[in-house]
């Protein structure tokens, strides 16, 4: 897991890295709680802007245990996807809560780490299809000139277990847009891609430092590594993480919230 910060612009060399960061995020990240049957989820989310997240959870028995501690990172999708259908398989003891399903109207079958279930509460998980936002983490990533055949293949598709898959994904596609990221926090510099991979699209993260190969440009093929995690959209989630200005709104009515009546 550690590794999969690195993608997000944060170095996790150590356990007390990894311990301290986690104190940090329990300390300053937004508090959300989740009722579970015998206990409460404990979630607690620091944002450092541009989508960037970590995440921390735990679980509180009703006798007041705190029965394990998790940290991850996490991004901020930018675009929806639709999981239709979905299954979600949630442990309390290791605070872990995964969707396996498949994009709307595909074949294409996602697993992922669903970061924000504390936020949204259990009413998000009622309809038919989710609407969520996917990101993979890139552990690898690597641009070529030639185009290849685009793939999605699960680290070990023979799996049974969604919990044990760990929702590692092997990807190659056409680069459709990207954009430069930096971490507030760390000062490190990352690239967001947008990638077709022939039956859906999806987003990822990677530092700049792991990408290799050739130019990262519009139309060339990359190839990575991934863990894949993504959040429920709904339309509290959909507004907190809004950065910058609606450009959906007419520049005129930015002003109406500022007239005085005579």
């Amino acid at each position: 897991m550690e590794i999969a910060f690195d993608a997000i612009g944060l170095e996790i060399p150590n356990e007390t890295a990894f311990n301290d960061l986690a104190e940090d995020v329990g300390k300053r990240g937004e508090v959300s709680t989740l009722a579970r049957k015998g206990g409460i989820l404990h979630g607690r989310c620091l944002k450092f802007g541009a989508g960037l997240e970590v995440w921390t959870l735990f679980y509180e028995s009703g006798k007041g245990e705190l029965l394990y501690a998790d940290c991850r990172p996490a991004f901020r999708a930018r675009y929806e996807q639709r999981i239709s259908p979905w299954i979600l398989s949630e442990s309390n003891e290791d605070s872990e809560a995964v969707i396996h399903g498949f994009i709307e109207d595909s074949e294409r079958d996602v697993l992922f780490q669903l970061q924000n279930l504390t936020e949204v509460g259990a009413a998000a998980l009622d309809p038919a299809t989710l609407r969520v936002g996917l990101c993979g983490l890139a552990y690898r990533a690597e641009v070529f000139d030639n185009r290849k055949k685009s793939f999605w293949k699960s680290y070990d598709e023979m799996a049974l277990n969604v919990i044990e898959n760990e929702n590692d994904w092997s990807l190659g596609g056409r680069i459709v847009a990207f954009e430069a990221l930096r971490n507030p926090q760390s000062g490190r510099d990352l690239f967001w891609i947008y990638v077709d991979l022939d039956g859906f699209r999806l987003e990822m993260l990677v530092n700049q430092q792991a990408l290799r190969g050739e130019k990262l440009q519009v139309g060339a093929y990359i190839e990575a590594d991934v863990w894949l995690q993504g959040h429920i959209l709904t339309e509290t989630p959909r507004r907190s993480a809004y950065e910058g200005i609606d450009w959906t709104m007419r520049p005129a009515d930015f002003w109406q919230k500022f007239k005085k009546p005579n």
